[in-house]
């Protein structure tokens, strides 16, 4: 069971959006926040500042302050809704000083909004998080930052009660369901374990979209229920509320329609698997589902 949670921010209203996740699972876990923020002059504007005389300590000294002033007024509001939180400030590169800080202190997840920036250090959070995607082997819980400002209050938690759980067949694609389990126990959510057992896809040259025969189809989806039922059996043995679902078509489509379609609060994958007949790519899939969709997704790099 998770017991740090790091939440990278930038002090924008923008990356704040994925403090409603994290407070969920704090206090679902429980779990300590561990609020973060990383202060950096990059080498172009230090150049600059260099040339005009300026004394970069002072200006960086006035940068870890500000930080420190900002997290811990969002330490105290959060505080006062009964969690453990801290935080934390770290001169560096924004995604090396998450990596560096999430390995050396073993944190267990780090949840972080897909955009956002703010101010002196202007590091925006799609590519942080993609960087820290690609690097790290904890736990990524990603949430897709509404640019237009309609967001939930992240003074209260997010509902947390459907997560949907995409499968391919393989046991690398099962690797979600460790980190994944005591979520779901302590949110007291439901679980839907989910699989394209057709995938469809369109001709490179034509654009004819190929179909399986309907015998090929129907034994796919056989198959697919019967993997899927003994996955849930095994999860529900445990005291899980677990149900499945499949549907047919362009996997990351079908992902984010059925998300959308069920009112899913939280998609939950691997970043890697293949297997069989269906042989869909997660990582590619995620991708999409990170650009395409709405719905927050925690991500576990397969090993």
């Amino acid at each position: 069971m998770a017991t740090r949670i790091l939440v990278p921010l930038d002090g924008s209203p923008l990356a704040e959006q994925a403090l409603g996740c994290a407070h969920a699972l704090a206090r679902g876990l429980p779990a300590e926040l561990i609020l973060f923020r990383a202060v950096w002059i990059p080498p172009d504007v230090r150049e600059l500042l260099n040339e005009s005389a300026v004394e970069l300590n002072a200006i960086l000294a006035q940068a870890k302050t500000e930080a420190d002033e900002y997290l811990r007024g969002l330490k105290e509001q959060l505080g006062k809704r009964g969690l453990d939180v801290r935080s934390v400030v770290r001169e560096g590169p924004a995604a090396e000083a998450i990596l560096e800080y999430a390995t050396r202190e073993k944190v267990d997840q780090i949840v972080m909004a897909t955009h956002g920036y703010s101010g002196f250090k202007r590091w925006t959070h799609g590519s942080v998080a993609e960087r820290v995607l690609q690097a790290t082997q904890v736990p990524l819980l990603l949430v897709r930052a509404d640019e237009r400002g309609v967001a939930q209050n992240w003074q209260q938690p997010a509902h947390c009660r459907r997560i949907l759980a995409p499968l391919d067949g393989s046991p690398t694609a099962e690797q979600i369901l460790p980190t994944l389990t005591p979520v779901v126990r302590a949110m007291g959510a439901n679980l839907t374990l989910f699989q394209v057992p057709i995938a469809y896809s369109s001709g490179a040259m034509t654009g004819e979209l190929y179909l399986p025969l309907q015998g090929v189809l129907e034994t796919a989806e056989a198959e697919s229920r019967a993997y899927l039922g003994a996955v849930a059996g095994r999860l529900a043995a445990q005291g899980l509320d677990v149900t499945t679902a499949t549907a047919n078509g362009s996997v990351a489509n079908c992902i984010i329609e059925y998300a959308e379609a069920n009112r899913v609060d939280l998609i939950a994958m691997c970043t890697h698997g293949r297997t069989g007949l269906a042989r869909w790519a997660l990582g590619s899939v995620a991708d999409r589902i990170l650009r395409a969709g709405s719905t927050p997704i925690l991500l576990v790099r397969a090993r």
